[in-house]
């Protein structure tokens, strides 16, 4: 489980080792479990409590990290391929935690070796295909990002960019 890796205090002061360590110790609650309540709580249906979606990539994103078994995560890739692809169409300050969220997994499945689901042309060409979408995502959010930055920025005159 996630014993012994306590992360100081997260937002508002919660413990997110401790949380994950709650989540670990709950009997049944494997990580496929966890990656579908989340995918199916937080992005298809309407969930009973309301946490900020960034909030619950930083969780996915801390859980995936640390949750064991390393199989059940595995196991729970259509879950989170779920996840990604509904968080992509509904938000769009979402990229960058989509994509840590995604590094974590496929990091994670390196050590499966021959049980890596990552060695099916499906699912690495699903993860592939994920990928390239959030950094397209990414790349637009910054460049608006920057665009507001740089009408901000500009002379009141309107002389545009310095030489």
């Amino acid at each position: 489980g996630a014993a012994g890796r306590r992360g100081g205090g997260g937002e508002g002061g919660v413990d997110e080792g401790a949380l994950l360590e709650l989540v670990a110790s709950l009997p049944e609650c494997t990580p496929v479990d966890v990656l579908s309540t989340a995918a199916d709580q937080s992005w298809t249906r309407p969930c009973a409590v309301s946490v900020p979606r960034l909030v619950t990539l930083r969780f996915i994103a801390r859980y995936v990290q640390l949750a064991q078994p390393l199989t059940s995560l595995a196991e729970g890739w259509p879950k989170l391929l779920a996840l990604f692809r509904a968080a992509m169409v509904g938000s769009s300050s979402a990229p960058v935690a989509l994509l840590a969220v995604l590094w974590e997994w496929v990091r994670r499945m390196e050590p499966l070796g021959d049980g890596s689901p990552l060695l099916s042309a499906k699912e690495r060409h699903e993860a592939k295909d994920v990928a390239e979408a959030l950094l397209r995502a990414t790349s637009t959010q910054l460049s608006r990002s920057l665009r507001r930055t740089e009408r901000g920025a500009r002379p009141s005159g309107g002389a545009g960019r310095p030489p």
